[in-house]
């Protein structure tokens, strides 16, 4: 026999030697396939076996806990491009108009291929590459208006009286996750509040790849002129883990434990402590804002400076998520399976799960709030707070007659709640990420923030807005300075 048939007789042994090894290890493996084989043969009904793939991997993973899933397709790609903090898009906030259900621009971003179009506040989206989106939900519509970069996408607009077309080439969406509590004319954020520019102010939306960095530009453009700052994390969900490490350790002498992993068998797989990279001055005052639906990786950052004294928390008891989940990509990284790994610790040795065992017995989990500075909030404040800071996001975008035609349509409504009230509240994450299922996110391009949690809006004018937790921080940080001053005279 010639040596290149002797080669290839020894390759298929090779190969099929580790097939039946493989398959010899886990008989179940044979039992799916033949299970898939039966179905689509003999079933009544016909269904795609990529359907009935899908089907059974959401089975098998939903028996594990409630954060394991599997992710496919689009699911995989968005997932991808939060983290990243950046798509191919067109730069626009937009919403449905509750008047005409078509999609209406709220504001166009600067630099944008919305913007350089000329598309302006209160323009009608009727039709996206030719199909309406008055008969879309929201994200269908989003889904035509995002793509691959360079390419373009056609948009027929109303604006008044007048119909007209556009043509957009779809470029780079940067996402920006650390806002600031109001927009400079350009559009930039100013991390200060503008009722008290001594006290810093950043709102983090999510815990992406840039996070990290862009917290320290922040700080930058505040240092040696703050009195205090706020870290707002209100309905922020997740994000990943090792930027959630940095940021706490922007505000740590060293050598402080940041927070610990353990797996199968409570062992401690690792754990992480603070260097000496300082980003604020240890004499500024810290106040961390916490709700209901601040999880996981927010969870890391208030309960490590609480732990250490280093911030005050101030608000509602948070979710209590305090397991971490890998995405391990299949199928050549098409899609991805969601899974638990592992639980993540405080610096104190307390479990922030709501699912550990001692959190069920004392209906304590999740960050606490110090003491005398819960904040007593129902689920209409909770989306009254999204819904201004959404708002507020878009001034410096708007002028001020474009702000109020926003606020009087109140195009900012929550969703039809689910049975339990409080889903959409979990992680996933790749790698070490902790990001959420689908919480509130930026909403710079192609969206606009949807709350997650909470009641109906009120249909009537409501009177000015008192953010309560806000109030108690500015009040606590004036009362150190008032104190700090009172001794130095």
């Amino acid at each position: 026999m010639p040596p290149r048939n002797l080669l290839i007789v020894a390759l298929t042994f090779v190969v099929s030697y580790a097939c039946y090894s493989v398959a010899s290890k886990n008989k179940y493996a044979n039992l799916f396939a033949e299970a898939m084989n039966v179905i689509e043969r003999q079933s009544l009904q016909e269904v795609p076996p990529e359907k009935l793939f899908v089907t059974a991997m959401e089975g098998m993973l939903e028996d594990l806990d409630e954060h394991s899933i599997y992710i496919s397709g689009e699911m995989f790609k968005v997932f991808d491009e939060d983290m990243k903090q950046e798509f191919g898009g067109v730069g626009m906030f937009i919403e449905k108009d509750p008047r005409t259900n078509n999609l209406m621009v709220l504001a166009p971003m600067p630099g944008t291929p919305a913007f350089e179009a000329g598309l302006k506040p209160g323009d009608q989206i009727l039709t996206i590459d030719g199909e309406p989106t008055n008969d879309k939900p929201k994200g269908e519509a989003i889904k035509l208006l995002r793509g691959p970069i360079g390419e373009s996408v056609e948009i027929d607009i109303a604006r008044g009286d007048e119909n007209f077309s556009r043509s957009l080439m779809r470029s780079i969406i940067p996402v920006a996750s650390a806002h600031g509590d109001y927009r400079m004319p350009e559009g930039g954020w100013k991390y200060v509040l503008k009722e008290n520019p001594r006290i810093g102010y950043v709102r983090l939306i999510q815990f992406g790849e840039k996070s990290a960095l862009e917290i320290r530009d922040a700080l930058k453009q505040t240092q040696g002129q703050l009195d205090g700052l706020i870290i707002d994390v209100r309905n922020n969900t997740g994000g990943l883990l090792d930027v959630a490490i940095d940021i706490c350790d922007m505000f740590l002498p060293q050598d402080l434990p940041i927070v610990s992993t353990k797996g199968r068998g409570q062992i401690v797989l690792q754990s992480w402590s603070s260097t000496s990279e300082l980003a604020l001055n240890p004499s500024v005052p810290i106040c961390v804002l916490v709700n209901r639906n601040s999880a996981s990786a927010s969870e890391i950052l208030a309960g490590c400076l609480q732990d250490h004294g280093r911030a005050v928390v101030i608000g509602e008891q948070t979710w209590g998520k305090g397991t971490v989940q890998n995405v391990i990509p299949i199928r050549r990284g098409e899609s991805a399976l969601k899974l638990t790994t592992a639980s993540y610790w405080r610096p104190s040795g307390k479990s922030i799960d709501r699912y550990d065992e001692i959190s069920k017995q004392t209906n304590v989990w999740g960050v606490q709030p110090d003491n005398g500075f819960a904040i007593e909030l129902d689920k209409s404040d909770v989306f009254e707070n999204m819904r201004q800071r959404s708002i507020r996001d878009l001034r410096g975008l708007l002028t001020d007659q474009e702000s109020e035609m926003i606020n009087q349509l109140r195009v900012y409504q929550p969703p039809e709640e689910s049975d339990d009230g409080d889903e959409n509240n979990g992680d996933e994450n790749t790698g070490d990420e902790l990001k959420p299922n689908d919480g509130p996110r930026e909403p710079a391009a192609d969206e606009a923030t949807e709350p997650q949690d909470s009641e109906a809006a009120p249909d009537e004018p409501i009177g000015p807005y008192v953010d309560k937790a806000l109030e108690r921080a500015v009040e606590h940080l004036e009362s150190i300075t008032k104190a700090k001053n009172q001794i130095a005279a």
